[in-house]
This record gives structure tokens, sequence and C-alpha cells, in this order.
């Protein structure tokens, strides 16, 4: 079943929102950490238990501030902290996956950079199921050409690790 509804929320908080989605008729909504991880776990219940009771997917965009690639191991760690806490927050949501942009390939080469990546979200992978939660990773496509995540680069990933992806069409 496709369900549709917005990236954020399209009222003052994420409960009015979700509400205001059911009145609309839509069936799902993007938590935005774009900027950063700003809701605890006491309040993602609350959100999670909303969404259920209201019938919406739920989903997260993890921060943008990713680079699972980076030359400094401190920027990578960083990344796979933002995108960890994204995942805890959506274990709680009841969210079905954590999109997020990968890497920038800087200097590395495009399987260098493929191999940074597999082996990030390995680890990320190992660390949400030995803290059970109940989300799935969704790398998502990009545009740019100086980001990793063309169609292809997302599908090899996804084959590779049995994550899931995120196609944005804007974005191919």
């Amino acid at each position: 079943m496709i369900r549709l509804g917005p990236a954020g929320n399209i009222e003052k908080d994420t409960i009015a929102s979700l509400i205001k989605l059911k009145e609309l008729g839509l069936q799902a909504q993007e938590i935005e950490f774009v900027r950063q991880v700003y809701m605890k776990n006491e309040l993602a219940k609350e959100v999670g238990k909303k969404a259920k009771e209201l019938d919406i997917n739920l989903s997260i965009h993890a921060p943008y501030f990713i680079n699972l690639a980076s030359e400094e191991k401190d920027k990578v760690n960083a990344s796979k902290k933002r995108i960890l806490d994204s995942s805890e927050r959506g274990h709680y949501l009841n969210a079905s996956h954590i999109v997020f942009h990968p890497a920038y390939f800087g200097k590395r080469s495009k399987e260098e950079t493929h191999e940074m990546v597999k082996s990030e979200v390995l680890d990320m992978l190992d660390v949400i199921k030995k803290n059970s939660w109940n989300v799935k990773l969704a790398p998502e496509t990009t545009g740019k050409h100086s980001a990793y995540g063309s169609l292809d680069e997302t599908i090899k990933l996804a084959k590779e690790t049995k994550c899931d992806i995120c196609i944005d069409p804007a974005h191919i």
C-alpha cells in the first residue's frame, strides 16, 4: 500500500501535525531531524503511540551533517552517532525507516568510498540489532556528483548490507 504524507510538521508540533494529517486523509509523515535529533525518547513514545492510533506511518530523515567516508575519523563517528540517535528515536516513534545521505567522495575513489560506507553501515546495523531497535536504515539517493549515493551505488549497498534504500526521484 502506498501512503502519502509530508516531510516535516504541518502544524506547530508533531502531535498536532498528525491529527491534521488524519483530517486531510494523509497516512504518512517523515520526522525531520535534519538539523539535530531534537526529540527525547519520552516524547517519541507519545508521538509514536498517537501515530499508531491514527494509522499514520512514520519515517525519519537523519541530520544532513553526515559523512561516513570522511578522512577525519571523529567526523565519521559523529555521523554514525547522528544516525544511531535517529534510530533510537525511530524505535520509540515506531518509525519504519531512518533515511540519510551517506557520504561525500572527497579525495577518495568511488570504490574506496563504497567500502567505507558499507563497513560503517554494517557496524550500525549491528548496533541496531544489539539494541533491538525496530528500524531499518535507508540510505537515500543523491544527485550530487560529489556525493556517494547514485541509484546504482545505493542498490549495491543495499544488496551487500541488507539495508533498505530511499529513492528520491528528484535526486536522480
